[in-house]
């Protein structure tokens, strides 16, 4: 009896030794701070078994707490600090007591990097590259495979992993330099741990860490750093509409209203003409904002302020530690517009500088301009975002290469897009693109016609606004239309197990080093030359199938002939005089042909000559 009298009060004082033991905060978001930021106040997020009943102390000059916020979860506090001026970069202690237990949680706040609010941003000079990491390269099959983490890599199937990494990125950076990239923007790189599909990324699992797949922490900086050593811009792609259904948050919901639920599962209507359709009912509204972007994809809750503060946090917290140089941000009309505005000025408060695209996938031009920020809006909405995609141009460079000529088909529809411009703040920070993850490859849309493709990208290269290169674009990478697996195959040559290198010329087939070198020259002249950045456009009406438009500014005039004809077509330029007055030769960049102007100019069907006038 004894025996069992002492082993019963051993058991017991482990298990009080325990209880003691055992941290009361189990979880500290984010994990550092920095020094000096512009906003001073900072939310820590605190979670851990109902640690609501703790107390809360620091004694550091220069921090305070301003207030603790608390949710409908006992095991979440939401500490707000007051980080002054007279607060120094290094560590300090946030104590925590809970009955006779005391936890001391060191916090650091580091040094920021010298004029880092003042960090510049992408503009219209620049030529953006599109990638999805698991797509690019493999640079490190060791991480392959993780401990804890649901899918390894299986590249027979479409829907998998394929290995892709960060340090394939890096292994790229000057490739993508030579071809004439300026600026680099991928998929994102955090951590998802959904069993199926996990390797788009946009179904976050955790926020500050990015996926062991991809790499480390650390490596997301080496990448960043990487990208500046070759005269590269990063840009982060922020989603504030949803996060996945492997977050953590899912094991113990930080609030009830954290998420928008709804009794049954329900989609998203996908219609965003709904915030501009002045007829629009709110049930509408209500489905397109509430209603979950997918079933793997919990809907954020936005209106909540400490997911707000949370989140803004996020990106504010890897835009400085990454030292990250622009934003695109995904699904924005899926949000509360206004309090996504909100949201991004909040980052950018941080960072005047700071330029952001939006995807805002809508049908005409007035309904994007809506979003780009200056706009005029009859309701007095401004978007916050300095950039959009344009996914009409989209729409017309799928069409235009392909139909017969007419009134308002081929290069007509180019004609009427321009002349829709007057709708946009800054036509010239559009951002233009052929493809991207979410849409048929060019190279399918053009049945693999380089003739076609090439004019694509001349006309692309050379109109207002600035390029985006969805990453296999260079070399014509095919895909399976309708399908967003058939969007993202493998880059050939980013495992070593593949057949051939497309990175190499030697690698590539002849159509694939045309249509690379083509739009390599193509860049590089862009790069060189501001007038094909920011200078100004003069279009006249599309005759006969042929469609020109100048790009000109004070030191420089570009003349851009498109002949969609199957035939070659001779071109009299007396119509032009406005722009050709004076002036009587020309060269062709790409090769390096000399025109007479004051000629008939000859260009064969389906080419796209881009004139530099002497």
């Amino acid at each position: 009896m004894k025996n069992i009298v002492i082993t019963f009060l051993f058991i017991s004082l482990s298990l009080q030794l325990n209880a003691i033991c055992k941290p009361i905060v189990e979880r500290v978001e984010p994990a550092f701070w920095w020094a000096e930021m512009k906003n001073t106040e900072l939310q820590i997020m605190l979670y851990g078994k109902d640690i609501a009943s703790t107390e809360i102390t620091i004694n550091t000059q220069g921090i305070s707490i301003i207030k603790k916020e608390y949710t409908d979860n006992p095991n979440y506090i939401f500490l707000y600090l007051n980080i002054s001026n007279k607060a120094n970069a290094g560590k300090f202690n946030i104590i925590v007591k809970k009955g006779i237990r005391k936890q001391s949680l060191q916090y650091e706040l580091k040094s920021r990097r010298t004029a880092s609010a003042e960090r510049k941003s992408f503009t219209e000079a620049d030529a953006v590259y599109l990638l999805m990491p698991d797509r690019f390269v493999n640079g490190n099959p060791q991480n392959d495979a993780v401990e804890g983490y649901v899918q390894g890599v299986n590249r027979t199937n479409e829907g998998a992993r394929h290995g892709g990494d960060i340090d394939g990125i890096i292994s790229k950076i000057p490739y993508l330099e030579d071809l004439g990239i300026t600026t680099l923007w991928t998929t994102p790189l955090f951590d998802n741990n959904d069993s199926v599909y996990s390797y788009h990324h946009y179904a976050c699992s955790d926020y500050y860490k990015i996926d062991p797949r991809f790499g480390k922490n650390e490596d997301y900086r080496r990448l960043s750093d990487s990208c500046h050593v070759h005269n590269l811009k990063l840009i982060i792609d922020v989603v504030p509409n949803h996060c996945g259904a492997s977050h953590w948050w899912m094991k113990d919901v930080p609030a009830k209203d954290w998420f928008n639920v709804w009794p049954n599962y329900t989609s998203s209507n996908y219609r965003m003409t709904a915030w501009t359709d002045p007829h629009a009912s709110k049930s509408d509204l209500y489905k397109l904002t509430h209603g979950w972007f997918a079933p793997n994809m919990p809907d954020l809750n936005l209106q909540n302020k400490l997911l707000f503060d949370y989140l803004k946090q996020v990106y504010i917290f890897w835009i400085e530690n990454a030292n990250i140089d622009g934003m695109r941000v995904d699904t924005y009309p899926y949000n509360d517009i206004k309090t996504a505005a909100r949201f991004i000025q909040s980052i950018r408060d941080e960072y005047p500088n700071m330029n952001v695209v939006g995807e805002c996938w809508v049908k005409t031009p007035a309904e994007i301009a809506y979003y780009q920020s200056g706009n005029n809006n009859k309701d007095g909405f401004d978007s916050r975002l300095t950039s959009v995609m344009d996914f009409c141009l989209k729409d017309v460079f799928s069409a235009a290469f392909n139909e017969r000529e007419s009134w308002d088909n081929g290069m007509a529809k180019f004609y009427s897009l321009y002349a829709q411009d007057f709708v946009y703040p800054n036509s010239n920070l559009i951002m233009n693109f052929l493809d991207n993850h979410d849409i048929d490859r060019y190279s399918t849309a053009v049945k693999r016609d380089v003739a076609k493709f090439k004019m694509a990208l001349a006309m692309l290269i050379t109109a207002r606004g600035y390029p985006q290169i969805y990453y296999g674009t260079e070399i014509m990478l095919d895909g399976i239309p309708g399908n967003y697996e058939g969007h993202r195959f493998d880059f050939p040559g980013g495992w070593v197990s593949d057949k051939r290198n497309a990175f190499s010329p030697k690698g590539r087939t002849s159509d694939e080093n045309e249509v690379f070198n083509y739009l390599r020259e193509l860049l590089n002249y862009r790069k060189a030359h501001p007038v094909l950045q920011n200078g100004e456009m003069k279009q006249f009406i599309p005759e006969n199938g042929i469609y020109v438009y100048f790009r000109y500014n004070a030191d420089k005039t570009m003349m851009i002939i498109s002949n969609n004809n199957t035939e070659t077509k001779e071109l009299n330029t007396d119509r032009f005089s406005e722009m050709l007055s004076g002036k009587s030769t020309a060269l062709e960049i790409t090769t390096l042909k000399n025109y007479n102007l004051a000629a008939p100019v000859s260009i064969q069907g389906k080419t796209v000559l881009i004139l530099d006038i002497q």
